[in-house]
């Protein structure tokens, strides 16, 4: 699966199997996967945090109102 860099916001990370690493064929990054995955959590805009937020409060609301111990 193609993925596209956190450094350079331009290139494709491509998995390289024997150094268990991603690298951009761009900008030339070479990440962990754990790396990968905290630049990704760094680089989140705060629309995308709102967004689960909301999305987060309408789950717990849902599953509130379907277990059916509503205080009247």
């Amino acid at each position: 699966m193609d993925q596209i860099c956190p450094e350079c916001h331009e290139g494709v990370m491509l998995y390289d199997a024997p150094t268990k690493r991603y690298g951009c064929k761009k900008c030339g990054a070479f990440l962990t996967r754990d790396q990968l995955s905290d630049a990704r959590f760094k680089a989140r805009t705060p629309e995308e945090d709102e967004r689960r937020r909301r999305s987060r409060q309408q789950a717990d609301y849902l599953e509130w109102w379907l277990s059916g111990n509503k205080e009247k």
